[in-house]
């Protein structure tokens, strides 16, 4: 039998030290952002009731969920997803707030990959919803903050894809496709597979019907700048598909208005969980990494599933993948932290205390040294990168040893802390 006592879990991983100070202070800038915006924050269980995430038109397959019983049987899941528990809260605790509500969120989801390749399990999603809105200024306020949140944290190279699942469902409103047709179809355009796509809808020619046709087969071709939605329009006469892009045109512009339309670009055919999404769609990518970033789109109907009916719109940004990018990068936008050692005789532990909560307060890292020997302390200091050594001699005066060059000087404590900003 095997002792896994020092391994994890496939698909899981441990983060450690500079990885997992990165990864905080990206939820720490996207959580500002958000509740400087207005968003209410709100933490969700770990283990949800499977019953959460059932239903038709729910965008995670069972088979990706982790589950396991509770001591009364039933059949609980370690989260999934963000959005359906947030929506199950709105339904239950927050159904007399004031609307329309902000919300944000930072949190782990858990899903299984069947093919691993380098994927986890464990992911890290930080996001915002808006719900009780069905305004195009709801969709845009998200998009916008979505845009925002990506400058902020460093990403430099991204584009928003955007789409409406409303404009497929019109263009299939008509047609008599079973669901697995459906599903086939929405399967072909969603993965721009234009030659299997053709034959597709020449085998169901008369079922589709002339004015569907052509529309359908250049589905995954409507894909590139807002000129897009205008040779959409002469693809179909249906009113459901032509209020789509009119939604999308609404949105565009105030996008752009607000100067950040550079980041967007129209894909007509995403068509993915589209059951789920009743509205605008989108997803962001950066060339740094080969999958996306951040994904969010419009899901009216979901909040009824628990008992309150509520539109609603968010996103969703997957923080590993962000970190994975600036890591790509390159970039360290944030001045490296000064970093010192100060070692110390027992006698002077109440001082050093106190000067120690002094450096600190300056913004800089402070370690006291566990070490009774100087020389022991110095060598410590060197393999940790540590910048200066201060050797306490009394209480009020230090000797400064600057690891680099081995240059020393002594001052007072009051004086060195007066010259931090010099450091």
């Amino acid at each position: 039998m095997n002792n896994w006592k020092r391994h994890i879990p496939e698909g899981s991983r441990d983060i450690l030290f500079e990885d997992c100070n990165n990864k905080i202070k990206i939820i720490d800038k996207l959580r500002k952002l958000n509740i400087d915006a207005g968003y209410l924050e709100v933490l969700s269980p770990t283990l949800e009731f499977y019953d959460v995430f059932q239903g038709d038109d729910v965008s995670i397959e069972q088979e990706k969920m982790y589950k396991l019983f509770d001591n009364a049987g039933r059949i609980l899941v370690l989260r999934p997803d963000m959005t359906m528990p947030i929506a199950r809260i709105t339904a239950t605790k927050l159904r007399d707030s004031t609307f329309p509500l902000r919300i944000c969120y930072s949190g782990n989801i858990f899903r299984i990959n069947e093919n691993w390749n380098g994927k986890v399990s464990e992911m890290t999603q930080s996001g915002i919803e808006i719900i009780g809105s069905e305004s195009p200024k709801a969709d845009a306020e998200v998009i916008i903050t979505a845009i925002k949140a990506l400058i902020d944290v460093g990403v430099q190279k991204f584009e928003l894809e955007i789409g409406q699942a409303e404009f497929f469902k019109g263009l299939i409103e008509d047609i008599e496709l079973t669901e697995g047709e459906t599903e086939k179809l929405r399967g072909l355009v969603e993965s721009k597979n234009f030659g299997t796509l053709r034959e597709f809808i020449q085998e169901k020619e008369d079922l589709l019907g002339i004015k569907n046709v052509e529309a359908l087969k250049k589905l995954p071709e409507l894909f590139g700048g807002i000129e897009i939605l205008e040779k959409a329009r002469t693809l179909t006469q249906n009113k459901r598909a032509l209020s789509a892009i009119d939604t999308i045109e609404k949105i565009y512009q105030r996008i752009e208005s607000v100067g950040l339309g550079e980041y967007i670009s129209i894909d007509l055919g995403m068509v993915q969980h589209i059951d789920y999404y009743t509205g605008i769609t989108f997803r962001g990518y950066s060339s740094e990494v080969g999958t996306t970033i951040i994904s969010g789109g419009r899901y009216d109907n979901l909040i009824s599933k628990f008992g309150a009916s509520m539109p609603a719109v968010g996103f969703a940004i997957d923080v590993d993948n962000i970190l994975s990018v600036l890591e790509k990068q390159g970039n360290s936008n944030d001045k490296e932290t000064e970093k010192v050692l100060i070692h110390y005789e027992d006698s002077l532990v109440g001082s050093v205390y106190q000067f120690a909560a002094s450096i600190r307060a300056k913004g800089i890292t402070c370690e006291l040294s566990l070490f009774e020997e100087k020389e022991k302390a110095f060598i410590y200091a060197e393999q940790k990168k540590i910048n200066k050594m201060i050797c306490m001699v009394v209480n009020d005066e230090v000797e400064i040893i600057d690891i680099l060059n081995k240059n020393s000087f002594k001052t007072s404590t009051e004086e060195f802390i007066r010259s931090l900003g010099e450091l």
